[in-house]
């Protein structure tokens, strides 16, 4: 029996993919392959696709929103889970809402459904390209005012590195600027739980289309980009020393640096993983060479 075959006896019968194209599920659209692709509709099927992983030996990487990700290889190796579970509990408790929110629930369609009933605390993330389970991952954050995905969360039900399942508290992802303790861990959000406040829904809608509009004016929109490409260090914004170093618009094959906001680095379409590579050692060694600061991707480079 094939390792297709074997995969589909834990996965179902024609749900598993071989040699499947991801560039279509990417934000930035990089020309990449799974070699083994698979996409889970509830926590059942993520919990299955791990342990089949585990018990096939096989890689395993799971998919969201495809943003906040540059895959530079031709092929993904092993299983790949597309997350695709969607579940959405509120419970009210006196003033407060709680939210149940699947990990593959998207970050703007949820916060838009949110903002619509006057639920304040996650309307700000509008307009964001990912997944909760991504957000929660990368701490996805907000300027304007300051704040991160994880700020209102409670706890989490995660699926750790044996195919077992846990619940932590907040305190558990120990949230920082662009980080959480599943990078280290490599655990998987099945859900999340938030605590939310009663707002007016005019005042949350508001705060919708400010994001919306915010975002529109200061990035490059409707083209394709894995979003900030590099961390901010020491407080100085990433997107400026770029920009600085005079390296808008700077080019290398089909992925040049954004005119608009010097952090997002932009494909034309069909570009070469090697002219990506290209362009960030040379974004990297100019910044370095003008302001002696090394900057590290905020991008999940792969």
């Amino acid at each position: 029996m094939n390792t297709k075959a074997k995969l589909e006896k834990y996965l179902g019968e024609d749900r598993v993919k071989e040699n499947f194209n991801l560039s279509p599920y990417l934000t930035l659209r990089t020309k990449t392959t799974a070699q083994y692709y698979f996409e889970a509709e509830s926590r059942t099927d993520i919990i299955k696709a791990k342990k089949a992983s585990l018990s096939l030996k096989l890689s395993f990487f799971i998919l969201g929103g495809g943003s906040n990700l540059a895959i530079i290889r031709k092929e993904l190796e092993g299983l790949v889970v597309r997350n695709k579970y969607i579940y959405k509990k509120i419970e009210i408790k006196n003033n407060d809402i709680f939210l149940k929110i699947s990990s593959g629930y998207p970050v703007t369609k949820l916060a838009k459904e949110l903002a619509t009933e006057g639920y304040e605390g996650l309307e700000y993330h509008f307009g964001l390209p990912g997944t909760i389970g991504g957000a929660l991952y990368m701490n996805s954050k907000w300027t304007k005012p300051q704040m991160y995905v994880g700020d209102n969360l409670v706890s989490a039900t995660l699926l750790d590195q044996t195919g077992k399942k846990k619940i932590v508290s907040k305190s558990y992802f120990d949230f920082a600027y662009d980080q959480s303790t599943l990078q280290k861990s490599k655990e998987i959000v099945l859900e999340a739980v938030f605590k939310l406040k009663k707002s007016d829904p005019q005042i949350t809608k508001q705060h919708t289309d400010f994001a919306l509009n915010y975002r529109k004016q200061t990035q490059p929109f409707g083209v394709f980009t894995s979003g900030c490409f590099f961390r901010n260090v020491n407080g100085q914004s990433a997107g400026q020393l770029i920009d600085q170093a005079g390296l808008k618009n700077l080019r290398v094959g089909k992925f040049h640096v954004s005119n608009k906001h010097a952090n997002f680095i932009i494909h034309d379409g069909d570009g070469k993983p090697e002219d990506l590579k290209k362009l960030l050692n040379l974004i990297k060694n100019k910044v370095k060479e003008k302001f002696e600061v090394q900057l590290e991707e905020e991008v999940i480079v792969i």
